[in-house]
Formats: structure tokens, C-alpha cells, sequence
């Protein structure tokens, strides 16, 4: 263990209570708040609210995943999806099976699919095309997802498998006096159609109106309920349920392009496929590019991606959520002493509700980035205020007080909003801080006033009162 870090936590694991005379402002009614501000350098805490308190942390815990990849890893390291072969080959004749080796990588196109079979050199398979997934096992999508987001793209499985992000764009046609109109486009291996009633505001007005989803096999998605007219398309973003007919439909496609024959079928397959000879590889971008889209954009299925690969290396096995989740506590507990102690971890993303992190945990992770070579260089990849990625347009840090004063990470879920990174103070100091905020709700009456503007959502007003009372210096002596 660093001796910072050392430090560190013992000044975390102790009770912690914010001084008496700090300033601090009023959380939301009826929430669950926690949080910690302290010396990005020393770790000396400088204000703290129920440090211990676990509640759930929702995308924060994306700093969390990345570290342990940070650690494990090293920001150089990617994802190698490779064409085997198993038989005789003979001038791009194969006798025999061609298998293609999916590991996970997020960022893998049908294009790029595509060009990896083309440079394997094969132009006919007497055998099968096997898709192989055997790098993962167990459940594509973590425990405590919520089952009515499933059909929306950022609960996209993180299968082994991932094409063009397991994900399909489509729009919704709702004009006046039209029947509505799903589409996506005709290249799409998926099929969308709707039965929904487009009404103006007096009919909506008059009947509860909402839009639902059902969906069957093999990605096939029914749009039911009521919406109202628009002149633009609504847009739609649907996330693959049956990822063997996915991989199946654009693997035939990329042969297709290739002009390769196959004489077999096109075969889902769960093989240790090692020691099958490779043809072709193809490398992703590097581990702190896709950390990038992981942190700026707070993406879903590259971090629980980069999840159940971590459980695959760090236990010699196919990687799943249950040792991938297990392979983040170790990896951090070896290489940076902390100890998640009793948090639950259900996947790398924050997206189930399963999870339960402490604000001090979230701090030892940001001292971790801000202090350990290994890792400093995801600290330049968080969103900053008003300028790029989740804060870009996050309103609680627009004001001219911290534009540009906050590099942090986001975290939403419902009744959840997070936030954990670091500030620069008006004095030029930088700090660590996490703030959490749960349990968040209003009463109908409010929301409809949230809605129309005439009143501000509390927890958004918390935040920013409180990020410009620590940029200020208002929250320590």
C-alpha cells in the first residue's frame, strides 16, 4: 500500500463529522445525501456529511471500474477479436470450420468485422462459420437491471459479441391526424412496428397517455399507447435482444461483402478456441480511449465490457458480472489498499440498483487517480463543467462560478443524482469531493411545476449550491 494512500484511509475508515462552523447547504426533503471534500494531494479531509452511509451510486461507480482496468491493464492495453480456423487450408480454400473469436470489444463495427474477414485471405468454408463467445459466460446483462429499460440501447447486452454497439436507430412518425409510423433503417436485421394513437393535448389531456414497448424474437420490437403529435420524428434507440441472430444476420452480411462462400451454417458457439491457428486480428483502440467514452460520456456497455473482462483475466476463466465484480474489489484491495468493505458491487456501470458504494469508498478511488502514477491519466478524461461530455449542458454547473472549475463524474439513475471528481477552488487548491444524493422524489403537484418552470428540481439547486459553496471556500474555515 502507498503510504498516501495509508493515510488516506485511515483518515476515511475513522469517524468523520463536518466541522461545526462549515457551511453547508440544505439537501433535498426526504433524500439521502453523503459527502466528502478533501486535499487532492495530502487526502486531508476538509468537510464530510455520512461518509459511510452506502447508498447507490449509479454512474459513478464507473470511476470505480476504470481504475481497476487502469491498474490491471495499463492505458495501452485492447481488445483483440481474431479469425481461426480449424482444418486444411489451402490458397483461401478451407476445409473446415472458420471461427471468429468475439472478446467483448465494445467499439467493434460491422465495417470493421467486415475487413478482418476480408484479411484472413479464406474465400470458401466447407464447414460452418462459428461465432465464438466463449471469452464471457453467464448473463449478458447485470443483476438489478431494470426489465422495462431492456429494450432501450443503454442496457445493450454486454455479450461477447458486440457489433455496431448491439444497438439499432430508428424514429417514430407522429403527425396530426396520421396513424403513427415506426421505422429503422432497411439495412437493419430487426423488425419495428406500432399501433400507437397520436392525440392533440385535449385528448391527452382526457386520458393517461404513455408509450410501450413489447418485444419478441428474433428482434422484433411493437410500439403500443399514446403520444402527442410532432413535427420532427421521435427518435429511437433499440437495444438487441437475441445477439446470436445479430451476430448470425451481419456476420452474413460481412461474407456477403467479402464474396466468401460457406457451404455450412453460421453457428453460435462457447469454445476455448486458443490453440485454433489465427488468420487475422483485429485490435481495438487503446484502454484510455474507450476510458474516455466510459468517463466523458458515461457509457454503459464499454464499462461493463472492460467489467467482465477484468473477471475473465484476473481468474484464468470466461469473464461474467459475478467475477468481474469480485475481480474489482481484489485488483483494488493488491494494487492500491482499498478496501471496499461492505459495498455491493452488481456490474462495473452503476445501472443496477443492486449497487451499494460509500462516499469514502468513492474518495479513496479519486485520491487513487489523482496520486498514483498508474492511474493519473484517467483524471484528464472526466467531464469538465459546462465544456465537455456529462457536464457539458448539466445545469447545475453553469453558472460562471464553475464553468470549467469541476472535472467529475456523473451518476443518474431514478431517484438518484450523483456527482464525485474534483474542483478548483477561487483560492487555486485542488480538491477531491464526492456528493451523493438518494431517495430523491417530489409530489406530482411539483413536478408539474419542475415541468413548466416555475420551480427548479431541488437536487440540481442542492448541487450547485453546494459545489459553489466548495469552490468558494465556504465549506471549511
Amino acid at each position: 500500500m502507498k503510504p498516501y494512500l495509508s493515510a488516506v484511509g485511515a483518515l476515511i475508515i475513522s469517524l468523520i463529522v463536518t466541522p461545526a462552523n462549515a457551511v453547508a447547504p440544505t439537501p433535498p426533503e426526504h433524500s439521502q445525501t453523503a459527502w466528502l471534500l478533501a486535499n487532492a494531494r495530502s487526502g486531508d479531509i476538509e468537510a464530510a456529511y455520512q461518509p459511510e452511509l452506502l447508498l447507490k451510486p449509479a454512474s459513478t461507480q464507473k470511476l470505480v471500474t476504470t481504475l481497476a482496468g487502469a491498474l490491471a491493464l495499463g492505458p495501452d492495453w485492447r481488445y483483440q477479436t481474431q479469425v481461426r480456423y480449424q482444418g486444411q487450408l489451402d490458397k483461401g480454400r478451407l476445409t473446415g470450420d472458420l471461427l471468429i473469436d468475439f472478446v467483448g470489444d465494445p467499439s467493434l463495427s460491422r465495417e470493421q468485422l467486415q475487413a478482418l474477414l476480408k484479411r484472413s485471405g479464406v474465400r470458401y468454408v466447407s464447414g460452418n462459420v462459428l461465432l465464438n463467445q466463449g471469452h464471457f459466460s453467464g448473463y449478458d446483462r447485470g443483476n438489478g437491471w431494470s426489465w422495462n429499460d431492456l429494450s432501450v440501447c443503454y442496457t445493450a447486452p454486454a455479450a461477447a459479441l458486440i457489433i455496431d454497439r448491439n444497438c439499432v436507430q430508428g424514429a417514430l412518425y407522429a403527425k396530426s391526424n396520421q396513424a403513427a409510423r415506426a421505422t429503422v433503417p432497411a439495412h437493419q436485421p430487426v423488425k419495428v412496428s406500432a399501433n400507437v394513437l397520436v392525440l392533440n393535448k385535449a385528448q391527452r389531456e382526457r386520458q393517461f397517455c404513455s408509450l410501450d414497448v413489447q418485444m419478441s424474437a428474433p428482434n422484433q420490437y411493437h410500439l403500443t399507447g399514446c403520444i402527442g403529435p410532432r413535427k420532427e420524428p421521435w427518435p429511437l434507440r433499440f437495444a438487441i435482444q437475441d445477439v446470436n441472430a445479430w451476430g448470425s444476420e451481419l456476420t452474413q452480411w460481412a461474407l456477403n461483402q467479402n464474396g466468401i462462400t460457406v457451404a455450412g451454417n453460421i453457428r453460435s458457439a462457447h469454445l476455448d478456441a486458443s490453440d485454433w491457428p489465427s488468420l487475422a486480428s483485429h485490435a481495438s483502440p487503446t484502454l484510455k480511449t474507450l476510458s474516455k467514452r466510459i468517463l466523458e460520456d458515461s457509457d454503459n456497455l464499454y464499462t461493463d465490457s472492460v467489467l467482465r473482462t477484468l473477471g475473465g483475466l484476473h481468474f484464468k476463466q470466461p469473464g461474467s458480472f459475478a467475477n468481474g465484480t469480485q475481480a474489482v474489489r481484489e485488483i483494488l484491495s493488491e494494487e492500491a489498499g482499498i478496501d471496499l468493505g461492505p459495498t455491493w458491487l452488481a456490474d462495473g456501470s452503476g445501472l443496477s440498483a443492486h449497487n451499494l458504494l460509500r462516499a469514502q469508498d468513492l474518495l479513496a478511488v479519486l485520491m487513487t487517480i489523482s496520486n498514483d502514477p498508474r492511474a493519473q491519466w484517467l483524471m484528464e478524461l472526466l467531464p469538465v463543467s459546462g465544456e465537455t461530455g456529462t457536464l457539458q449542458y448539466r445545469r447545475s454547473v453553469q453558472s460562471p462560478a464553475l464553468k470549467g472549475q469541476v472535472q467529475a463524474k456523473t451518476g443518474s439513475i431514478a431517484h438518484v443524482q450523483n456527482l464525485a471528481g474534483f474542483l478548483d477552488t477561487a483560492s487555486g487548491q485542488r480538491k477531491a469531493f464526492v456528493l451523493l444524493q438518494n431517495g430523491l422524489s417530489v409530489s406530482p403537484e411539483q413536478e408539474r411545476r419542475i415541468a413548466d418552470n416555475e420551480q427548479e428540481w431541488p437536487a440540481r439547486n442542492f448541487e450547485r449550491q453546494w459545489l459553489e459553496a466548495a469552490v468558494s471556500g465556504d465549506l471549511i474555515d
